[in-house]
Parts: C-alpha cells; structure tokens; sequence
C-alpha cells in the first residue's frame, strides 16, 4: 500500500508509499475514449503480456500484494463481494446478503455450483476454513494472517447455517459490512490444499479464471481455468477469453511507457501520483494506445508514527510545524504535473468522511514558529525525522521535493531508500522486530481510499480489538496485531468514538455527521495529513478490447480501473 507513493508506496512511489503502496473501496468510471470506442465481437485465444510496476510477494493470507500486484493476484483469486461502477457491492462468490437490525450479524448466500481449479468445491465449509486463515485462527497451523487479522477485527465469529450459507456476527455494529469483505479487493477464497503451511506462500489455488503456471518476485505467468464458473452474459461464451496472461515487473515508468507504446507488451499500468509525464505523453498516442481511467478517489496520506522512540510526532508542535509546511498547490504542479489535485482534506470530497476542517494550510512562518514551540516543549536543538521512499527515480525525486520544501521551514528530512515490499512489511510489522512496529518516523502510503468508510477506517482506530472484544483472538492479538493498522499509532479514543458511531448510524445523513467529526478532530490534532488525490489508469495497445465491459449481475458492471488495475476475465484479443 505504498503509493508509488508506496502507491499503496509513496512514490513517492507505487503500492497501496504514497504519495502515491497493500490492502479499497472506490467508484471508478472508463475514459471518454473508452467509452465510445466500438469494440469488436468477443474472440476466444491467445496470450497477454502486462507490466506492472510492483514485486509479487507471495500467496498467503499473510502476504499483501501492492496494487499492480494485486491485478496479477487477482487473474487467480477471487472473493465473495466486488465493487461496481455505481459504488454499491455486488455478490461475486457470495450470491446475495441480509443484515439484522442491530447491523451485528449479516447472512451471506453463496454461489452454488463453484470450484477450486483443482477440482473442490467452493461452498460453506470453503469459506469458514478461509476466515479462518485470515482472521488468524490458522496461526498455529503456520497460517500467519498478519494485516488481514487486524482488518477483520469486529468479526467475532462465522458459522455454516447450511452448505451454502454463512452468518457473520460482529462485535460492533457496522452499517458497511460487506466493504469489510471486499477489503479494497484483498479478500480471496483459496482452496483447502493452500491453506498449510508448505503451500500457502508458493502453491495459489483460487477459483478464478486463470491458473498459475510459474512465478518469481518480478513475474507470473498464468493460463486459462479450464474449470472457470462464469460465462458471459451477453454472449454466453465460457470464461476466459484469453489462453493466459504474463504479468512482469517493469518498474520505471519510462521503460513501461515505451514497451507499451512499441506493442511490446499488450497493456501497462500507471499512476498520476508518480508517473504523470509517461500518462501525458501515452494519452497523446490515441493511435497506438487506448486508456482506460479511474477517478481521482486515492487519497495517499503522511502518517506521523507517534510511538516510534525517537520520533518528533509524540509532540503536536512537531506534527503542526511539518503539516503546515507543505506547498501542496505547487507540489502538484511539480511533481503531480497537474495530473493529480490538491488534497483539502484526508479524503477526497466523494467520500463521507470529507471536511476542511482542522486541515492544515500552508505557511512557512507559522510553520517555524511550530518548530521553535517543538524545540522548546521538548528540549530538542532540531526537528528532524526520517520518511522512506521506494527506490524508483520518481519516487525519490517526490522525497526530494518534500525534503527541500521542510528545509525552507528549519525541518530536516532524511530518505530510507528501500523496495516498496520491503517498506511495507516495515510498516506492518507483525513480529515487532527491534520492538518497533511501524519502524518509520513519517510514512507516506496510500491507504485511504474511494466512496465509503469500510476500507479506510480500521487504519485510524486505536486497535482492532478494543476493550471488551469477544472475538475469540483478541486475547492473543490485541496486544501484538491490535494496532498493527494505525499507522499513526496514536491512543486517542476519541477517534474510536466518532467512527465507530458512524458505522452504526441507522441511515447515510447521521453516519456522515460523525464521520466527518472523525475525520476533523484527526486533522485538527495533526495526526496525519495529505498532499494530493490522484487516479491510476491503464493503456492498452489497440489488440485488447472487452475492458470494463463483463457484467456480473445485470445492469452491475465491476469498477474499471481500480488501484489494483483492471479485471482480465472478460479481456479478449482483437488480432
């Protein structure tokens, strides 16, 4: 989850750090182009070629895939719930879904007449083994959940009602439940025979339309699911239509840009987070190239760690002298080459938790001033700290540009150049190693996202099993994994308050009263800030078509682009 910034990088670069790094929710719509090109009839055959500009980590629970990734990931996997172009969630595995009034249990029906692609059948007892994994109930089997326990924190428990029924209970009342299981599209259904511990990392088993055929930290190449469930419903053709894909890591934009531009690779993943001069010039070529776009809803955040020994960020003055010195009008205009806009809140103005309130502007003296206030509170002869970058040429470039921007204001930055995973696994330390749980004094990492709450909220919250939890490993984790999402990791129950009473309103006016509460008393206390909101687009050479066009119900088209790419099942060959 860095953006590239680890985009979910900062680039500063790529993944879910950003400003542009791994776990979404968001509406997304196709380019103009896109959207009144004429595709021609749907073809069976033929391969792929895809770069993508993130390592793949692994195929755990415990391993998170950055965004670009996840679209490799994802050609395997699939999960119960999908997000459509309208916003709303849609059953993919799961068929449909009910909820009690006191929003505590919601009842899933499954898909009947769906398998793994080695043969076993996806149904109930598939999806408790899952939750199972990912909830950290497999730990002692060699299963380690890691983020995924802390995100699936308010279940308490999931039973089979019947073969293919499964009910949810929660610990807290939450109006969004089903953006819990789509989880930014991060939640997937793995067969049995991955889930031990000498598979789980090497050997994905999904129900997806494509199989794994070989794999290292920089490819993977997949071939048709001979088995695959669906079918299109406008031509009722047997899903997928390519024979197989081959996603490779071509990290620098520029090197990406031409290989798709040459047809050298079919399509190419990008974000204007990091990588707006290739977009611009790619955009031109309507030629050669077809683009297809998600919306400005990827809101990169600067998480100020609070806990780390020897962070500035413990003292407000700190945060205040940092937030207050970032010219974020100019910072776009730089570096996002007006490709991105400037951020007026932690959350773009689509989301319910949007408000300017308590966001930090620019000022340099009031930024000094903050500084002189830090020094003094605290004895310190300097404010400095440190924030990583991937080790893109744009990520760096976007690290030197804050670093100089905090020097005009007496704010020493220094650069941990690293790979994105690795700032990842830094960021979401599971094991604690050297007793730091996010080792990083300042993170740049794009982890809030899109229309909704459901994705963005378990990273402000004090710990994911609060005091009181019944869920049955709150014992056990609260104290190792409870506050592995806060990034900030603040102890500000406040905060808990204000969002948790969103996600139990009764209805969307009263929930987003107290979302935006939430989201002003962060931005007054300066526990984090933004620079910009962004998008992430797609080029394709003119051979693909079929893009954003596969239906799973009627009238329900799944997001086009997403910060995980684009979705290959419905993708075909023209030539």
């Amino acid at each position: 989850m860095t953006q590239r910034q680890t985009t979910r990088s900062f680039t500063f670069r790529r993944s879910a750090v950003a400003l542009a790094a791994a776990v979404a929710i968001s509406t997304l719509a196709a380019s103009s182009s896109q959207v009144s090109a004429k595709a021609d009839a749907p073809t069976l055959g033929g391969t792929a070629k895809v770069a993508i500009f993130d390592t793949l980590p692994g195929w755990c629970v415990g391993n998170n895939p950055a965004n670009s990734a996840l679209m490799a990931t994802r050609s395997i996997y699939e999960g119960l719930v999908e997000k459509t172009i309208g916003g709303d969630f849609v059953g993919l595995l799961a068929k449909s879904w009910t909820a009690s009034a006191d929003l505590k249990e919601w009842t899933f029906v499954l898909r009947e007449g769906i398998k793994y692609s080695n043969g076993q059948a996806f149904n109930a007892d598939s999806v408790i083994k899952n939750m199972n994994a990912l909830t950290g109930r497999l730990a002692a089997s060699g299963i380690s959940a890691g983020t995924s326990a802390a995100f699936t924190g308010n279940i308490v428990s999931f039973t089979k009602v019947s073969d293919y029924v499964v009910t949810y209970k929660l610990f807290r009342a939450q109006n969004d439940f089903p953006g819990t299981l789509y989880a930014s599209g991060r939640t997937f259904m793995r067969a049995d025979a991955q889930l031990t511990a000498a598979a789980c990392a090497t050997t994905p088993i999904g129900t997806g339309p494509f199989t794994m055929v070989s794999w290292d930290s920089n490819q993977v190449t997949v071939t048709k699911n001979p088995n695959y469930w669906r079918t299109d419903p406008n031509t009722n053709a047997k899903l997928p239509y390519l024979d197989g894909i081959s996603f490779t890591n071509v990290k620098e934009a520029s090197q990406r840009a031409a290989a798709v531009r040459k047809g050298t690779y079919d399509a190419g993943m990008f974000t204007s987070f990091a990588e707006a001069t290739f977009i611009k010039d790619l955009r031109q070529r309507k030629s050669v190239v077809t683009e297809y776009k998600s919306p400005n809803e990827y809101y990169p955040s600067l998480w100020l760690n609070q806990t780390r020994t020897g962070s500035p960020f413990k003292n407000i003055n700190a945060r205040k002298a940092v937030t207050s010195c970032i010219d974020r009008v100019n910072y776009v205009k730089v570096r996002g080459r007006g490709e991105t806009t400037v951020a007026k809140s932690i959350v773009g103005d689509k989301n319910p938790m949007f408000t300017t309130n308590g966001f930090a502007k620019f000022n340099v003296e009031t930024s000094k001033a903050f500084v002189e206030l830090y020094k003094k509170e605290t004895g310190a002869t300097s404010l400095t700290f440190t924030m990583p970058s991937d080790t893109s040429s744009a990520s760096a470039a976007n690290a030197i540009f804050l670093q100089k921007q905090w020097a005009k204001c007496g704010i020493t930055m220094n650069i941990d150049t690293a790979e994105t995973a690795v700032i990842i696994s830094k960021a979401f330390n599971f094991t604690k190693v050297g007793g730091e749980q996010n080792a990083y004094d300042m993170l740049p990492l794009l982890l809030f996202e899109g229309t909704d709450v459901a994705f963005n909220m378990p990273f402000i919250l004090t710990n994911s099993f609060p005091a009181g939890s019944t869920n049955p490993v709150a014992g056990a984790y609260r104290g190792a994994i409870g506050a592995l999402l806060n990034l900030n990791h603040h102890a500000d129950l406040t905060v808990d308050t204000l969002f948790t009473a969103g996600q139990a309103a009764p209805n969307a006016v009263a929930a987003k009263m107290k979302f935006q509460e939430g989201t002003a008393y962060l931005q007054a206390n300066d526990f984090m800030t933004s620079i910009q909101n962004g998008y992430y687009t797609v080029f394709t050479t003119k051979k693909l078509a079929g893009i954003g066009k596969l239906q799973i119900e009627k009238k329900k088209t799944q997001r086009i682009v997403t910060n995980w790419g684009i979705d290959w099942t419905g993708v075909y060959k023209t030539k």
